[in-house]
């Protein structure tokens, strides 16, 4: 079964052209005005939300704050359309905890557009329960950094731009980003602690660690690099003083694709690329899971713009 998207909008003509572009991708509900999208809510499963901002009786912003007093209904994607886009209309539903806000003029224009959102809200819509406040608004920081850079559609710029967030937020000391192509290993990125200056791809493929990745396509957490015969780089982790390691595997599957797979990466997926995180302080298991799980996902969409090179 296809995921389903709850349309709210008082426009009949609104819901003909969204079950037009949508209706091959998704299953379709429709709502025309906001309370019934709530009673909606209570009755069937909903897994994204596409509300008009100006409606009759409750708006879509009143209906923002309306779901998020429940806590099922707050971890919903929504999407607010507008023909009448402003920046502080805008401000006040991301506020609310909005996914993006979307002019309706790309309807008409860009059907391709409207798609990539949706698929890309769904990907970085990472559910993780009795993650700390702090990490919450780090997730929600580092995720539209991607959002917000890859509308340029490219994969360099927005990969850099990904990694230095990412860096910040989890107050790293080193990270690096490697891109796979079969037996074809490159660093496009290194940032903090650089690597030694004779270490290349070459180095990185005799790692045991590296090796494992490739076989077994898992993220790994090490706290204590110095003594265990795991991690990549250990001499360097000593040297720097950088037990904590975070490796991630990317993979060769567009955001598309993996919303067609119902979020699951088929096992035989090939991998594109590797994320390697270190820092002095341990790496908590809360970090660990928020950073693996929404990396692995949004790194479908760095895939995406990959394959486009």
């Amino acid at each position: 079964m296809n995921y389903t998207l709850l349309i709210i909008d008082d426009d009949p003509a609104m819901h003909f052209v969204l079950k037009d572009m949508l209706e091959d991708e998704y299953k379709l509900v429709h709502a025309k005005t906001a309370q019934q999208g709530i009673d909606m809510l209570s009755e069937k499963p909903i897994h994204f939300i596409l509300s008009d901002i100006h409606m009759p009786g409750m708006s879509g912003l009143e209906f923002l704050e309306a779901i998020t007093v429940d806590a099922e209904g707050r971890n919903i994607p929504v999407l607010i359309m507008t023909s009448l886009p402003s920046v502080k209309k805008e401000q006040k539903a991301l506020g609310l905890g909005a996914a993006d806000f979307i002019d309706k003029s790309l309807f008409n224009t860009d059907k391709e557009e409207l798609l990539h959102r949706i698929r890309m809200k769904m990907v970085t819509n990472i559910n993780i329960p009795d993650l700390p406040e702090a990490l919450v608004y780090d997730k929600k920081q580092i995720t539209k950094s991607l959002l917000f850079e890859v509308s340029s559609g490219d994969f360099v710029t927005t990969t850099q731009k990904l990694c230095k967030i990412l860096g910040q937020k989890l107050g790293t000391d080193h990270l690096s980003f490697w891109t796979i192509n079969n037996d074809n290993v490159q660093m496009l990125l290194a940032n903090g602690v650089q690597l030694p200056r004779k270490y290349g791809p070459k180095d990185l493929k005799e790692e045991e660690t590296f090796k494992e990745i490739l076989a077994k396509k898992r993220p790994y957490l090490i706290n204590n690099v110095f003594s265990s015969d795991k991690g990549i780089l250990p001499k360097m982790s000593e040297e720097e003083g950088l037990p904590a390691e975070i490796g991630i595997p990317l993979f060769a599957l567009t955001d598309k694709e993996l919303v067609e797979k119902k979020m699951k990466i088929p096992p035989e997926t090939p991998l594109f690329g590797y994320i390697v995180l270190k820092r002095k302080k341990v790496f908590t298991s809360k970090e660990y899971k928020m950073t693996s799980m929404l990396m692995m996902q949004m790194g479908t969409i760095l895939w995406r713009l990959y394959s486009q090179l």
